[in-house]
């Protein structure tokens, strides 16, 4: 007679790995990328003509925003989890996202591809790939508007956090009527990095 094997009693399957990244490294991202992003626009030249691409700065410049583009992309997570509840925001951030992903192209084409065509030249440039900037551009400018706009409502952010998320669209809104585009378009962008930046510092406890 043959004895049958004792029952082994079952075991528990190992508890699967969270593969997200976590609110530290999202925060790390958002707050170096505000920042990368600010210090790389302030390093860019305030008149953006034909001698523009021949400023010491010019290549750091936008090679450091459009690093700071990214990290801020990769970072808008821990925003979605303080915003979380809310369409309007979680749609402003997905539109940031979407700008802040197409940025770095553009970034980069004016750093290289713009000395090397001229002034006239990347123009021309820059009307074939106008669908494309237009993409970018909006989601760019509208996209931290409707995310300040439920932190100002909702109480969210700090009034002047909120406020400068938007700095970007409105530095664009009063640059023609300034001496240069420059002196609205960089204080602006300034004021959206370091925005982005403290808006993740805030958010490192909020989920």
């Amino acid at each position: 007679m043959t004895t049958a094997p004792p029952l082994t009693a079952p075991t528990s399957s190992p508890a699967l790995r969270d593969h997200r990244p976590s609110d530290a490294l999202e925060v790390t991202a958002l707050v170096a990328g505000g920042v990368l992003f600010a210090v790389g626009n302030a390093l860019h030249p305030l008149e953006h003509d034909e001698a523009a691409p021949e400023a010491s700065t010019w290549v750091l410049s936008h090679l450091t925003f459009a690093v700071g583009a990214l990290l801020i992309a990769a970072g808008l997570g821990v925003l979605a989890r303080r915003f979380r509840g809310s369409r309007t925001a979680l749609a402003g951030l997905g539109t940031t996202w979407l700008g802040m992903v197409l940025m770095p192209a553009s970034s980069v084409a004016e750093a290289y591809v713009r000395p090397l065509m001229g002034h006239e030249g990347y123009h021309a440039f820059e009307e074939a790939a106008a669908g494309f900037a237009a993409v970018a551009g909006i989601a760019t400018l509208l996209g931290p508007v409707l995310v300040a706009a439920v932190a100002l409502r909702r109480r969210l952010l700090p009034p002047p956090v909120s406020i400068a998320l938007v700095g970007m669209t409105l530095g664009l809104l009063v640059s023609p009527a300034l001496p240069a585009e420059g002196y609205g378009i960089i204080p602006g962008t300034v004021l959206f990095g370091l925005g982005m930046a403290a808006a993740g510092w805030l958010s490192r406890t909020s989920s």
